[in-house]
């Protein structure tokens, strides 16, 4: 490839594949990155956008997490139109809980000037002053305008079905619209990377989590920060609507849990007892099935990039930058060995 650029396909225009193709085309590559739907349709349309580095020193994820708030923030410099709230988070259960680092204990007298429309203030929090959140969806959007505006070419509605190689080279994709060749391909596309990846005999296992974004129409903002409380877990999103998390009922009951989520936040928030459900969603949430960041090369030549990890809307900052990085250079020593997707080549799945 002397005097050319190198061409990589990026397959999956959620957060994480927006971020990959916005660095890669900041290092000049030539990029084309594929979404089967639309961009953000994916996880990324109901994520709930904490960005958070609160996280014990054993996590799995902790390379990235405590990367993520520099690279979110030197993102939003370079991209103006990014809406990121560093408004920090309180957290609570019903049982005390141990601070992590970034994070620091609040009475109730301290959490009621924080949050002065708690009904019922517990009586201790961990506060995390540079927690932020990001609205996912129009986050990614931002940065695809961003990406082709700097030559990345998007295509939607496009099914990649097989990744293409030649005496064990990786030449390009097939898709529903025909082939496109590359000199790399990078696999950002959650839940669908393992069959992708076993066309080509990689076992790369990423199993789905399902969870639940509500949004409400609320007369005012009724929280400053981000509260994530064993009643309710809630944020205002960048345009006043507040938004709130819930887990997936074991049930399979969403329409009585989006009930119940509604109760609570009329019941422990005041200014929100009219809060009107606009609309709820469920996004299945990529999982590695061993708990750890799936982040690197597949095997020596180099022709097959693995991108997944969650919470991949705290971390797709800084995933970009370092598969970019990774793509340019060859090898990023600082990531962890754990993350390489090796670890997965003696599995049967």
């Amino acid at each position: 490839m002397v005097g050319s650029k190198k061409r990589i396909v990026v397959v999956g225009a959620g957060i994480v594949g927006a971020s990959i193709a916005w660095h890669l085309a900041r290092l000049e590559f030539d990029v084309t990155l594929i979404e089967q739907n639309e961009p953000a349709s994916g996880a990324t349309g109901s994520a709930f956008g904490w960005l958070t580095g609160a996280v014990s020193d054993d996590a799995a994820d902790v390379f990235l997490r405590r990367a993520a708030f520099a690279d979110w923030r030197r993102l939003q410099a370079q991209i103006p139109d990014l809406q990121i709230s560093w408004s920090g988070s309180l957290k609570y259960d019903s049982a005390p809980q141990a601070c992590l680092p970034g994070e620091r204990l609040v009475d109730r007298s301290e959490i009621a000037s924080l949050e002065p429309a708690m009904v019922c203030p517990p009586p201790e929090a961990r506060y995390a002053a540079k927690d932020g959140t990001v609205d996912a969806a129009e986050a990614t959007r931002a940065i695809l305008e961003h990406a082709c505006r700097m030559g990345v070419v998007l295509h939607k509605q496009t099914t990649v079905t097989a990744i293409c190689t030649t005496e064990g080279k990786v030449t390009g994709v097939q898709t529903s619209q025909g082939q496109w060749e590359a000199d790399c391909v990078v696999l950002a596309c959650g839940a669908g990377i393992p069959e992708l990846a076993q066309r080509v005999g990689i076992p790369v296992p990423v199993l789905t989590s399902p969870a639940i974004l509500l949004r409400f129409a609320v007369p005012q903002r009724v929280v400053n920060t981000l509260i994530a409380g064993n009643e309710i877990e809630v944020r205002h999103a960048h345009n006043g609507d507040l938004l709130a998390a819930e887990d997936y009922p074991e049930s399979g009951q969403v329409t009585e849990t989006v009930s119940a989520a509604q109760a609570s936040v009329r019941k422990h928030l005041r200014g929100a007892e009219s809060a009107s459900l606009m609309h709820y969603s469920v996004g299945e949430r990529p999982v590695p099935q061993d708990g750890h960041p799936v982040l690197g090369f597949t095997d020596e030549s180099r022709g097959v990039y693995v991108a997944v990890m969650h919470p991949a809307v705290t971390c797709a900052a800084t995933i970009g930058r370092l598969v970019a990085e990774e793509i340019r250079d060859g090898r990023r020593e600082e990531i962890p060995a754990s993350y390489r997707p090796a670890r997965f080549k003696h599995k049967v799945l």
